[in-house]
């Protein structure tokens, strides 16, 4: 999905085209794929927090910290050299930055959307947003697949209301967090009939039905302004995900799809760093063949992301996590011992 989305920012920053129309089409919807994205986010949570006890204040504190831990530093650092090495900003603009980056609320403003490196972490506002609804929607739902029905209503009604207000700006749907809770609930509400799918018949034929239906559903749903699909869309996801859960494929279980995973946060945040310099690239140079540009875009955003998973957000995240235990641990008293 993080793949998709980067092909969908190159066809969208510097016109990149493979040349075949159906897949040009499909990677011109791709901004769709953040809807799998938030769905997968709320599946990921419910398998790694799903039993978490939440009437607990000191877990909701540690998953909130090691939601910080992980999201913050690599958010933190890009955005810090998006702003230093392409400053081209008004004063107005840089005191927005200032005011609003810091605590990550861009997302809820539609102003923020066209500066820089806020068009793409809006999604960071979002996933901030549900990871702080999360501990109350586990402890609400009492982790029941009800929770399908709740998101299916919420995507009826994105849907409706962004196919009879197509004239609205972009983020006031698409981008805004409120409007992505179906996503993330359709995510927990899959996890918990999981099970369900697993001795399904003719598994592999549905799994094939349900990614061409997936495919077919963003490349003619997924128009702009993107979310007149959602009550399609959106389920759709969630089927494919658990089925993805369940599969033996080579095609999913591989090292090199394990370790693109473990990178593909540091890729999403880097990839506008890299996107923004073609895009100057080819304003400057205009004879300059996108296709090499895009797989200089592409080798950058992929070689940046990876040192940074492995020298600064894996280092980063373990130090504040260790730092906070070893913090609770000196504040201990015996009887806590």
């Amino acid at each position: 999905m993080a793949f998709v989305v980067f092909l969908f920012h190159c066809r969208f920053h510097f016109d990149w085209k493979v040349g075949l129309k159906v897949v040009d089409d499909l990677i011109l919807n791709g901004a769709t794929f953040m809807t799998g994205f938030f769905v997968l986010s709320g599946f990921i949570m419910s398998h790694v927090y799903g039993h978490t006890d939440f009437s607990s204040r000191e877990n909701i504190f540690h998953f909130y910290l090691k939601r910080f831990a992980k999201i913050y530093p690599t958010y933190a650092l890009s955005t810090i050299i998006y702003f230093i090495f392409l400053h081209d900003f008004t004063f107005n603009q840089m005191s927005l930055v200032f005011v609003n980056d810091p605590f990550l609320v861009q997302g809820f403003f539609r102003n923020m959307f066209d500066i820089g490196i806020n068009g793409g972490t809006w999604s960071l506002t979002v996933e901030i947003f549900l990871y702080f609804l999360f501990p109350f929607l586990i402890l609400l739902s009492a982790k029941s697949p009800k929770l399908l029905i709740g998101s299916l209503l919420i995507a009826l009604i994105t849907s409706f209301n962004s196919f009879t207000n197509q004239s609205e700006s972009i983020t006031d749907i698409y981008a805004n967090p409120v409007f992505r809770v179906a996503d993330f609930m359709c995510g927990m509400g899959f996890y918990s009939l999981k099970e369900k799918f697993k001795y399904i018949k003719f598994g592999k034929l549905l799994h094939l039905v349900v990614v061409i239906s997936l495919l077919c559903a963003c490349g003619v749903l997924g128009k702009a302004p993107y979310m007149f699909g959602q009550f399609v869309i959106i389920p759709l996801f969630g089927i494919w995900i658990v089925m993805v859960y369940h599969s033996n494929s080579r095609i999913y279980n591989n090292k090199a799809f394990v370790y693109f995973g473990s990178i593909s946060y540091s890729f999403y945040l880097y990839q506008f760093i890299s996107m923004e310099t073609g895009k100057r690239l080819t304003r400057a140079y205009p004879d300059l063949s996108l296709g090499y540009v895009f797989l200089a875009v592409l080798a950058v955003s992929f070689a940046v992301s990876a040192l940074s998973y492995h020298l600064w957000e894996e280092r980063m995240r373990k130090l504040i996590l260790l730092r906070y235990s070893r913090k609770a641990s000196d504040n201990c008293n015996p009887l806590c011992q």
